[in-house]
């Protein structure tokens, strides 16, 4: 049953689903970007210091240990940028859900409106026509 509020369900609801997939979006980029730190961590880790050899290599391993500790600063910042949209997506993520379960109830609540008027008119047909009946009864018993 179609009511006022049908078309306001619909699109809360696509703007609630597509809040669900923006919060989804977010998890996987902190999921995505924690793995690249962890990765870098392990690179580092890695790295061994040249024993010997002619200081130029002990200079390369340097810049790379630096470059390596460069992308693990740019990839917490971007963390911290990743949960920081998260929050903001689950606040979103919780207004679209509260604006769709109160028109989801407005339309529920008008249905039951609906209903109710259609069963009262209903029982006054109903008794309409038993009240007829009851007066052709006694009309044709009255009178032989």
């Amino acid at each position: 049953m179609k009511t006022q509020y049908t078309s306001l369900v619909k699109i809360k609801k696509q703007h609630l689903d597509k809040m669900e997939l923006s919060v989804a979006s977010c998890n996987e980029t902190i999921h995505i970007i924690k793995q690249k730190i962890k990765d870098s961590y392990n690179e580092l880790a890695s790295l061994e210091i040249p024993q010997g050899g002619d200081f130029s290599l002990f200079r390369q391993m340097q810049l790379l240990k630096t470059q390596i500790s460069d992308e693990i600063g740019f990839n917490k910042y971007n963390l911290q940028m990743a949960e920081s949209a998260l929050m903001k997506a689950m606040q979103q993520l919780k207004t679209a859900n509260i604006e769709h379960e109160k028109f989801k109830y407005l339309e529920t609540t008008e249905i039951e409106k609906v209903l109710k008027a259609q069963k009262i008119k209903e029982e006054k047909d109903l008794d309409e026509v038993a009240l007829m009946i009851f007066n052709r009864k006694n009309s044709t018993n009255g009178n032989p």
